[in-house]
């Protein structure tokens, strides 16, 4: 494991224990993992960090994000035909011509809707599980590292460049977003999604919040700490709102009627309206830029 000494995004110095948690994903596994944060940038990250032997305990075959329809919304069909409705998916306009890269493409739903969009269409994925599943549906897939990636097909650039939710898991977001930028055509874009830890309820849930999922997420990103890693990797200035799903915001909010308020979890899970509430929940806290996850639209 290493540990840090200075913030691993803006690299102050003045960084200090928020919290102690624990995997969310296991109640029996008595892991601690501290939680530092910065107080120049409000970056969290897990201190010391675990190194990849440690980490591959934990992702197996059946993590979420190596399912095939990981982050769906319906059948295909209904999902390609809201595309053509909105003229965009998944926060990007529909990229038909345009080559669309997704890093950490996990099961490689997104690219499938992309491909049927009309795009060229390229996954990076260090799983072999989730590179297999993108693999066998005819999705081109490097099954690898960032860096990997780089050294095999260094001339390669793309129109469109993607991350959902997986900037969190890299080691070094700050090199990542560098090695992502070099990645982009002259004219490319870059969507950035992550989990927002300073959103209302990460403040108010803290270890126990769904999104601070303890050891996946290495970092826990704010704002400004989203848009100072952009900025140190050579990026423009970042375009950051927040976007939470009524779901999400619903599970977040039973979570804080039973740790706040004590309500037992089988009457807060029954409670009348909680995905409407979740849904309203959701549109306030994004108006404002508090909401639960971080979209960042990037140019090289």
């Amino acid at each position: 494991m290493m540990a840090f000494t200075a913030c691993p995004i803006c690299e102050a110095s003045s960084i200090a224990l928020k919290f102690n948690g624990f995997t969310n994903r296991d109640p029996t596994d008595g892991q601690v993992w501290p939680v530092f944060e910065c107080h120049e940038c409000s970056h969290g990250f897990v201190n010391p960090q675990p190194d990849n032997e440690t980490l591959t305990e934990y992702y197996c075959s059946s993590y979420e994000a190596y399912d095939e329809n990981h982050g769906a919304q319906g059948e295909d069909a209904a999902v390609i035909a809201e595309a053509k409705r909105t003229g965009t998916f998944r926060h990007i306009p529909i990229p038909n011509g345009k080559r669309v890269l997704d890093f950490g493409c996990g099961g490689g739903f997104f690219l499938r809707i992309c491909r049927a969009l009309g795009a060229d269409v390229q996954g990076i994925e260090p799983s072999s599980h989730g590179a297999d599943l993108t693999r066998k549906q005819g999705i081109p897939v490097f099954e690898g590292t960032l860096d990997q990636f780089l050294e095999a097909h260094p001339l390669q650039r793309f129109d469109v460049i993607t991350a959902n939710h997986v900037v969190e898991h890299v080691p070094d977001p700050v090199r990542t977003l560098a090695a992502l930028g070099g990645l982009l055509a002259s004219d490319g874009t870059m969507t950035i999604a992550v989990p927002n830890a300073a959103s209302t309820f990460a403040l108010q849930l803290g270890p126990v919040w769904h999104n601070t999922d303890l050891p996946f997420h290495l970092h826990q990103f704010s704002a400004a700490s989203l848009a100072e890693a952009a900025k140190r990797a050579g990026l423009g200035s970042a375009d950051i709102s927040t976007v939470s799903l009524p779901t999400a915001s619903a599970h977040s909010l039973q979570m804080v009627l039973r740790r706040r308020w004590l309500i037992p979890e089988r009457l807060s899970q029954r409670l009348p309206g909680m995905q409407w509430l979740g849904g309203r929940i959701a549109a306030y806290q994004d108006a404002d830029r508090r909401g639960e996850a971080l979209l960042a639209r990037l140019r090289a």
